[in-house]
């Protein structure tokens, strides 16, 4: 029997934007049973279009925060599956959920999610054995933008409430640990968010990440980091990561190395 797929959408303003998220889903081969808006405190007709889709929205009335948002969205959702999407993400490819859904057919897997690019570092199936051989880079292996988990799985470890971001990364991880696998596929999407510079924070969280489950962060490290940065600064070469960039993961390398440990610990 076909597992039940549920969306979750978080919104606010996102009437721009909606249409053509919700025209994708309609496209696909694969159609979700449901789709369930959480309504963060939008002004514009971002929930009706949700509900002439024949979604239902449930309103979020407090401060905006990821994982809080995520968690309420997924109390009020019991499918099997749960494609957790952004209201500024479409789904491209017609296939998109049909794939997905093809990848819990490995009871093993937790999570599967569009690759944000075509870095091969990791497998396409990452496991425990592979985080800890590979170590962590500053990239999620797993996406609540464009990602479908098996709400099982989410049950039992909900998106950690004490992190201001990287909740998606954090519950990647500790699946893993559990002896879960995440997937990536090649899906294509767009993606029209632009918000706030979140390097510092991510950065940070990466290495609380790797210090909580003594992983390596596998990144240039500080000498390099510092080569790059300088680098970039004088010559500028278009090819070059922009100074910010390294400036802000190694403000976060120091201030983890000269600090108490985090409140982060994990599950």
């Amino acid at each position: 029997m076909r597992p039940t797929i549920g969306v979750l959408i978080r919104f606010k303003n996102s009437a721009a934007t909606l249409p053509r998220v919700l025209q994708r889903l309609q496209a696909q081969t694969i159609r979700p049973l449901f789709i369930l808006g959480v309504d963060t405190g939008s002004t514009d007709d971002s929930a009706a279009l949700i509900t002439q889709a024949g979604g239902r929205v449930i309103a979020w009335s407090q401060p905006y925060h990821h994982a809080r948002v995520l968690n309420h969205g997924l109390r009020h959702l019991h499918t099997d599956l749960v494609l957790v999407l952004s209201s500024h993400t479409t789904l491209e490819d017609d296939d998109a959920v049909e794939r997905m859904l093809a990848a819990f057919e490995d009871p093993r897997v937790a999570c599967v999610s569009a690759k944000w690019d075509d870095d091969p570092f990791y497998n396409d199936a990452i496991t425990w054995d592979e985080l800890r051989a590979k170590g962590l880079k500053f990239g999620s292996i797993y996406s609540n933008s464009m990602g479908m988990i098996r709400r099982k799985a989410w049950t039992t470890v909900p998106f950690d409430e004490s992190l201001i971001t990287a909740e998606d990364y954090a519950w990647a991880i500790e699946q893993l640990q559990r002896g879960h696998v995440c997937k990536r596929l090649a899906l294509r999407f767009g993606y029209e968010r632009s918000g706030h510079d979140r390097t510092f924070e991510f950065a940070q969280l990466v290495f609380q990440f790797a210090r909580c489950y003594k992983l390596r962060v596998t990144w240039l490290g500080v000498p390099r980091s510092l080569q790059q940065m300088l680098r970039a600064l004088f010559t500028r070469r278009p090819d070059s990561a922009p100074p910010a960039l390294h400036y802000e993961r190694l403000k976060a390398w120091a201030l983890m190395r000269f600090t108490a440990a985090s409140s982060f610990s994990g599950r």
